[in-house]
């Protein structure tokens, strides 16, 4: 089951709030949850390919929405998100992208790309695709990678990792959602027929991250909802749809 509206997205950082009241962490019994003992790192302590593939994740910012969520390049200049993030044109108006909003690196610092062209949008798999623009001559990807999803499902008991942008704004109000890296392990590879579920830790902010296999580091499912998430945020698994799912919307939009 989809959820839709703003449940599973997050509190903006004060530079990207509309004029409108601030929606903070909202609560829901299907928002993005932690699962057990918070255990996200820093994506800046990663090494290797977990840490190359970290930097092709990002902070979308919807103004269009007053919300923010998470979003990964696929190529060069198309960001994947959740539809329940951005489900139409009008709310990808303005649309913007950082992938160095990471810890150390100061607000004045982070780079931005506008990601506001609607490509297409799938309600049925909470899976929306922006087109982002060059800055400084570059498109993103140029500058960041772009992720590879895997051919086949992940199976229950394999582990994985889910590159997010956040913060325990449950227990330290007002912090940074700067990127993270949760790991965990798939709970059940057929948790239903769109999706899978996983242990790994997120709260709403995170929605539209990939979750990566460990052993190949390819995108084995984009991470959208959680399930049993009480007034802190914390809850009893993580869902998110399938690759093959999320493979065969890409071969739509001819990649």
């Amino acid at each position: 089951m989809l959820v839709m509206g703003l449940s599973a997205c997050g509190p903006l950082e004060p530079q990207d709030l509309p004029d409108a009241e601030p929606n903070g962490p909202l609560a829901s019994q299907e928002s993005n949850v932690i699962v057990g003992t918070l255990n996200w790192v820093s994506a800046t302590s990663l090494t290797g390919t977990q840490r190359t593939k970290s930097r092709a994740v990002g902070y979308i910012s919807i103004p269009a929405v007053g919300s923010r969520c998470t979003a990964w390049l696929v190529s060069n200049d198309v960001v994947i998100t959740n539809n329940h993030c951005i489900g139409s044109a009008s709310e990808a108006v303005g649309a913007r992208v950082s992938f160095n909003y990471e810890d150390g690196v100061a607000s004045g610092s982070r780079i931005w790309y506008p990601c506001a062209t609607l490509i297409k949008t799938w309600s049925g798999d909470d899976m929306t695709a922006l087109r982002c623009s060059a800055v400084n001559g570059q498109l993103p990807g140029q500058v960041y990678g772009f992720l590879t999803v895997a051919t086949a499902n992940a199976a229950t008991n394999s582990a994985v990792y889910v590159v997010n942008q956040n913060c325990d704004y449950y227990t330290t109000s007002g912090c940074t959602p700067t990127k993270k890296s949760s790991p965990g392990t798939v709970l059940n590879g057929n948790y239903s027929t769109t999706d899978i579920s996983y242990n790994a830790d997120t709260l709403g902010g995170s929605s539209g991250s990939p979750v990566l296999s460990t052993s190949t580091n390819q995108v084995v499912a984009l991470h959208h909802i959680g399930v049993g998430g009480n007034s802190q945020g914390r809850g009893t698994a993580n869902t998110g749809v399938k690759a093959t799912r999320v493979k065969a919307r890409l071969a739509e939009i001819g990649l």
